[in-house]
C-alpha cells in the first residue's frame, strides 16, 4: 500500500510539473492537459492547485526538501537490496549496520565527488567507529534521532515497531528450529529401528 501511495504521489507530481507549473494561464493549462484526464476533472484539479492554502503548503514542502542533506546515491536500488548485498558479502552473513549502509548508499558508483556534508558525516562515522564506539550509537550521534514513523537506511515501509516485530518472529523461528531438529533425529532413529524390525520379521522384504 505504501508503494502504491508513493507511485500515486509521483504521478500527481509529474502531472503538476508538466501540465500546471509549465503554463501561466488556465486556458493554456486546459489546452495542454493530459489526454487521459477528462477536461472537467482537470479543470477542478487546476482550481485545487490554485488555492492559496494549497500553494502555501506546496512551497513549504519544497523548502523542507531543499533542507535535506546526505542524499541517497543508489538510484532505483533500494536499501533492502543494498542490505542483502552487504550481508551476502560477509563470511558469516552478519547483518550490516546502519553506518555501513549509510556509507555505501552515499558513495557514487561512478566515483563522482561526494558533497561536503555527506563526506563530513561519513568521516565522523568512521572516526567514532575507530574509537570502538558502537555502530548504532555512532550513527545516532552523527545523524541525530530518527523521526517518528521512519527509520533511516531501512526504506520507507520499515519502522522501529515493524523491525522489532520482525526480530521477534525471527527469534521464534530459531527457537522452533532448535526444538524440531532433535525431534527429527529421534523420528529418524525410530523409523530406522522399525525398518530393521520389519526386515527381521520378513527377511525377503525390500
Amino acid at each position: 500500500m505504501q508503494a502504491l501511495c508513493r507511485a500515486w504521489k509521483k504521478y500527481k507530481g509529474q502531472i503538476k510539473c508538466h501540465h500546471f507549473k509549465k503554463y501561466r494561464t488556465k486556458k493554456q493549462m486546459i489546452r495542454n492537459r493530459p489526454l487521459h484526464i477528462p477536461k472537467v476533472q482537470f479543470h477542478k484539479l487546476i482550481q485545487y492547485w490554485s488555492l492559496p492554502e494549497i500553494k502555501a503548503e506546496s512551497e513549504k514542502n519544497i523548502e523542507n526538501r531543499s533542507k535535506q542533506t546526505c542524499p541517497h546515491r543508489m538510484g532505483s536500488t533500494g536499501f533492502g537490496i543494498v542490505r542483502k548485498q552487504l550481508r551476502d558479502s560477509k563470511e558469516n552473513n552478519e547483518e550490516p549496520s546502519r553506518a555501513e549502509i549509510f556509507t555505501v548508499t552515499l558513495s557514487s558508483k561512478k566515483e563522482k565527488e561526494i558533497d561536503p556534508k555527506s563526506q563530513a558525516t561519513i568521516d565522523e562515522l568512521k572516526s567514532r567507529i575507530e574509537t570502538r564506539e558502537n555502530h548504532e550509537d555512532a550513527f545516532v550521534q552523527a545523524l541525530g534521532k530518527d523521526q517518528p514513523g521512519r527509520l533511516r537506511c531501512y526504506g520507507a515501509s520499515i519502522t522501529k515497531a515493524s523491525l522489532k516485530k520482525h526480530e521477534e518472529i525471527r527469534q521464534v523461528k530459531v527457537e522452533c528450529n532448535d526444538m524440531v531438529s532433535p525431534l527429527q533425529k529421534q523420528i529418524e532413529g525410530v523409523c530406522g529401528l522399525l525398518i530393521v524390525m520389519m526386515q527381521q520379521i520378513n527377511p525377503g522384504m525390500s
